[in-house]
């Protein structure tokens, strides 16, 4: 989770952390992926060598200035401080700043290069990641798939979940049962034991894509039944 010192001091009467700890919650869906050695599926390799690489790809990292950088944290701090204060409120968030975010926090620092956010649809998010996965029980080494994914965030009763919509390889075509399989696997979505989590889910409303951004909803809190 990220530290303290990864972003600029919030206002005093408020804490930056949980809208912090929220999105880059989300990269790390994303990030977290990466350093999974996963075989999905019963597929055979042969058939899993026409969409994957034997090498991986390294992808775009951002460089924002110190402006960009204050900007998109500012927005993180906005959405800790309506949670905080238990208001319903309406952010809109960018791919741009979910890319700055992969690209200035220590804690997403490995997953620069490997997970970058294309843009955010009504469908869902857009992100072109490149995953390791295991060539098989039997062949050992690692192959890699590189696609784009396109995920669709929903909220459920104790975690915020990203389902698989599709997946779009640079080589190849993935058949259907794979994307099937991944989406089967639930491997998108927050562990609902992580403290951020467990205090912070009931304040949310919604998360979805909408004219090219991530909104995410925050509530007030239903009074506490006595």
């Amino acid at each position: 989770m990220p530290d303290a010192t990864d972003s600029p001091p919030g206002p005093p009467q408020s804490s930056p952390l949980p809208g912090c700890l929220i999105l880059s919650a989300i990269i790390l869906v994303f990030g977290g992926l990466i350093v999974l050695y996963t075989f999905v599926g019963s597929y055979q390799n042969r058939e899993l060598d026409t969409f994957t690489f034997e090498e991986p790809v390294e992808l775009n990292v951002l460089n924002p200035s110190e402006e960009e950088r204050e900007k998109t944290y500012d927005k993180f701090r906005a959405i800790g401080k309506a949670i905080e204060e238990g208001r319903s409120e309406r952010f809109l968030v960018t791919s741009k700043d979910l890319n700055i975010l992969i690209a200035t926090n220590e804690d997403l620092a490995d997953f620069r290069g490997q997970t970058f956010i294309e843009r955010i649809a009504d469908q869902g998010i857009v992100a072109h990641m490149v995953q390791p996965m295991r060539k098989g029980i039997l062949r050992k080494g690692i192959r890699y798939l590189d696609a784009t994914f396109v995920l669709q965030p929903e909220i459920r009763a104790r975690t915020i979940a990203f389902q698989v919509m599709d997946i779009r390889p640079e080589k190849g075509s993935v058949p259907d049962g794979f994307i099937q399989n991944y989406r089967a696997l639930d491997f998108f979505k927050l562990d609902p034991e992580w403290e951020i989590m467990k205090s912070s889910i009931e304040s949310l409303a919604a998360v979805y894509g909408e004219s090219g951004n991530l909104v995410i909803e925050t509530k007030i809190p239903e009074p506490a039944v006595e």
